[in-house]
């Protein structure tokens, strides 16, 4: 934990000496902790149900801050804005979101969620990569596995950020950064995301480099088949 506590100080800095890095992250890497009334340097932006976003006047940075006063995230203004907005309602996801989880840092596997514990993945039964990978429906559970978290890919103005529900954590996946430099993506609504989905329900023409369950996600939102990872390996 000390370890991860300096990595997160040194990138801190790092930040307060660039703000394109903190827009380029949006949800940056966090340890919980307590905060003290600093009123000179920072503003509240929102407040809800006892959750501020708060503002500061100098970096720019935007931290939200929980009613008993912990530093719960902290990164661009309108990323800890979507993100409280989640943190306070009664999922983190939302009907139609991208979904993804790391596998022990090694890949990231992504589904669409569709609402009440459901999510509509392209994945084997039992193992992402075991008999006949297709593209079916299947319960949150099957996504996460021995998973205890996940993050959402919400779309700023087009660009991709990963918003984590985790409220304490460190980059820990090689794809953890987007490469947002040509991503200006148009998006489906919800209900029209999860429609693509449903329609590409029973297929099997699974492929790692050209038709992978990211490069679906990404189809089912944008109309883009896009896969980072595959981008970043080749």
């Amino acid at each position: 934990m000390l370890d991860e506590i300096m990595d997160i100080s040194n990138l801190e800095e790092l930040m307060q000496c660039n703000s394109s890095l903190i827009e380029l992250i949006g949800d940056c890497p966090n340890i919980e902790h307590k905060i003290f009334p600093e009123p000179l340097f920072w503003k509240t932006i929102k407040e809800q149900d006892g959750w501020e976003c708060q503002k500061n006047i100098i970096s720019g940075k935007v931290r939200i801050v929980s009613p008993d006063g912990i530093r719960k995230g902290h990164g661009s203004e309108t990323a800890m804005i979507e993100k409280m907005d989640r943190l306070v309602s009664d999922s983190f996801m939302k009907p139609g979101d991208i979904i993804g989880v790391s596998r022990k840092g090694i890949y990231e596997h992504y589904a669409i969620y569709i609402g009440n514990g459901r999510v509509i993945h392209y994945c084997g039964r039992g193992n992402d990569f075991e008999g006949t990978v297709s593209i079916h429906e299947a319960p949150l559970s099957e996504f996460m596995k021995e998973s205890d978290s996940f993050f959402v890919v919400w779309f700023d103005k087009g660009r991709r950020i990963k918003l984590q529900n985790r409220t304490t954590f460190v980059l820990g996946s090689w794809a953890d950064i987007y490469d947002n430099t040509n991503d200006e993506y148009k998006l489906f609504s919800a209900e029209k995301t999860i429609e693509r989905a449903k329609s590409r329900i029973g297929e099997t023409s699974y492929n790692i480099v050209a038709n992978n369950c990211e490069h679906f996600a990404m189809w089912c939102k944008t109309g883009e088949s896009v896969s980072t990872q595959v981008n970043k390996i080749f």
